[in-house]
């Protein structure tokens, strides 16, 4: 059976696979393993458990200089992921100002998102306009919908976001936007 050890070189930080042909080859190999080679991993598929655990506890373990090459590059890994996010939050960032900087100008009669739950009421979660009343008796009513349909497993509807236009309705839509989401729960007690 070949098997296949994944190696990084704890000098150039290049992750190769490494394949031998049989496991004897591999064994043999572990057991001299070259310096500054690390070993990640036994990749190969199918092979048992027990042999990818023995191949592990006889791998050569780092010596100090090694473990110190592999913590540096451990850092600087870890440095560029963290350098990565932060880059990615600060475009999330500038995204969502942006965003909300286009909503302040947008049409405040466009629909908006309502989150509905049972014990929390409702909340807008796309902007910042206050869910209007005909909007929460069309959320109400989608839900006590719902609730009919869930009502025979002893449920009725937890959580529900939906689509909805607060004030008038344009011609040819309805008040609530088809593909709306809901969360059923188990119904509580009667007082």
């Amino acid at each position: 059976m070949k098997v296949m050890l994944r190696i990084r070189d704890l000098r150039t930080a290049i992750v190769d696979d490494q394949e031998f042909d049989t496991i004897d080859a591999a064994r043999a190999w572990l057991v001299a393993r070259p310096r500054f080679d690390q070993v990640l991993g036994v990749p190969t598929e199918g092979i048992p458990t027990e042999v990818s655990h023995e191949l592990k506890a006889i791998c050569r373990p780092l010596d100090d200089e090694e473990k110190a090459a592999a913590e540096v590059l451990d850092g600087k890994i870890e440095a560029e992921r963290e350098r990565r996010r932060a880059e990615r939050d600060r475009e999330k960032e500038q995204a969502l100002r942006q965003m909300a900087d286009e909503m302040k100008n947008a049409d405040p009669a466009r629909p908006m998102k309502v989150r509905w739950s049972y014990d929390g009421g409702f909340e807008n979660v796309g902007d910042d306009r206050a869910v209007t009343d005909a909007a929460k008796e069309a959320v109400l009513a989608w839900v006590r919908e719902r609730d009919e349909w869930v009502e025979g497993r002893g449920q009725i509807v937890g959580e529900a976001t939906l689509q909805v236009w607060p004030a008038a309705v344009p011609a040819g839509e309805e008040r609530v936007a088809r593909g709306g989401t809901f969360f059923p729960v188990t119904k509580p007690a009667a007082p």
